[in-house]
């Protein structure tokens, strides 16, 4: 490969609303500035490890939304140019900041403020625009570098207020207007965000329309209540950590995973208000593990209430469903997003 332009990389979380937007900003850059690239959907569940990439095509690897599994930045670094993070997850942050065992080839830019994908548009925009100006200082003016700045100016700033729909749910704001219709509405239009599956993926969220997004969602929503409401009932207490990290409440949510988002923040409300941890954990399965013993749980938690520790101790977690005539005990390991 002598000679040869080699290929960034980007690592999106997937499969997420917040990973697949921060992959779209990546490439409005990358498809304006013209350079080559590989995208890959990056999930909490089975992450991508350092094998799996091409390291003989790639120069430099985008971690977005999420930073993979525990040792991979590590591994990775010395093998690559460069590794740029854009994330805003606070185990990112405790994985990351201070850590001056990596090399001066990885860089972050994390915000616990924002989201992944805002982060990523951002920073993308502001590396458009800079190579802008510097193909301008070195005197090119051609049509490629016009259409960098017609991109700059036009594609991003379109898809802007998508963005700021993307982050407002993200992580929890819901002030914008109709804001949950948004992402309820996004839900229902069950877009695959596995570009490499879904090869028009970046054309379809480009032509998004915020008003039209949520009229979908505001025919829809009050159904999905009723869904979670149904769930909720049949919620039961779980030993963190066989009782280490306290308790809280959990549930069964196969029919309804994909609204375990919302399902996760009601139910963290509901284990509070019933004396237990402000925390909720949403139990299901993965049908693209193929194999129906291995459960995932997403924890959600509401007010002050930290999971990160729970997700760095990595422990098994005991089950008492208080539904059954005898408490019951399960041990499974399980992940947390």
């Amino acid at each position: 490969m002598a000679g040869e332009l080699r290929k960034s990389a980007v690592l999106y979380h997937y499969p997420c609303p917040d990973g697949a937007f921060a992959a779209l900003a990546a490439h409005l850059y990358f498809s304006a500035a013209s350079l080559p690239v590989l995208f890959f959907p990056n999930t909490v569940y089975n992450p991508i490890r350092v094998y799996d990439l091409p390291l003989g095509e790639i120069n430099e690897v985008y971690l977005l939304d999420f930073i993979g599994s525990s040792g991979f930045i590590g591994e990775l670094y010395p093998k690559v140019e460069s590794v740029i993070i854009l994330d805003h997850h606070k185990t990112a942050v405790e994985a990351l900041c201070g850590n001056a065992s990596f090399g001066k080839n990885v860089i972050k830019v994390i915000d616990m403020n924002k989201s992944g994908a805002t982060i990523a548009f951002d920073f993308f925009k502001e590396k458009l625009l800079k190579r802008s100006d510097t193909l301008r200082g070195l005197g090119i003016h051609n049509h490629q570098e016009a259409g960098q700045k017609n991109l700059s100016g036009c594609k991003f700033e379109r898809v802007q207020k998508l963005f700021e729909y993307i982050e407002d749910g993200d992580i929890w704001r819901w002030k914008l207007p109709h804001s949950k219709a948004f992402s309820s509405g996004l839900k229902d239009m069950n877009i695959e965000y596995n570009v490499n599956v879904n090869s028009a993926l970046f054309d379809q969220l480009l032509a998004l329309d915020p008003e039209d997004i949520i009229a979908i969602g505001q025919k829809t929503l009050s159904h999905k209540q009723e869904l979670i409401d149904q769930v909720l009932q049949q919620s039961y207490i779980i030993g963190i950590g066989e009782g280490l990290f306290g308790q809280c409440l959990a549930v069964n949510a196969d029919s309804i995973s994909d609204l375990r988002s919302e399902l996760g923040n009601q139910l963290a409300i509901k284990s509070r208000d019933t004396g237990l941890r402000g925390i909720g954990a949403i139990v299901y399965k993965v049908p693209q593990l193929n194999n129906d013993h291995l459960l995932k749980i997403s924890l959600r938690s509401v007010d002050s209430e930290d999971t990160t520790p729970i997700s760095k101790a990595g422990f098994m977690a005991s089950f008492f469903d208080t539904t059954r005539p005898s408490p019951c005990i399960f041990h499974f390991e399980f992940l947390i997003i």
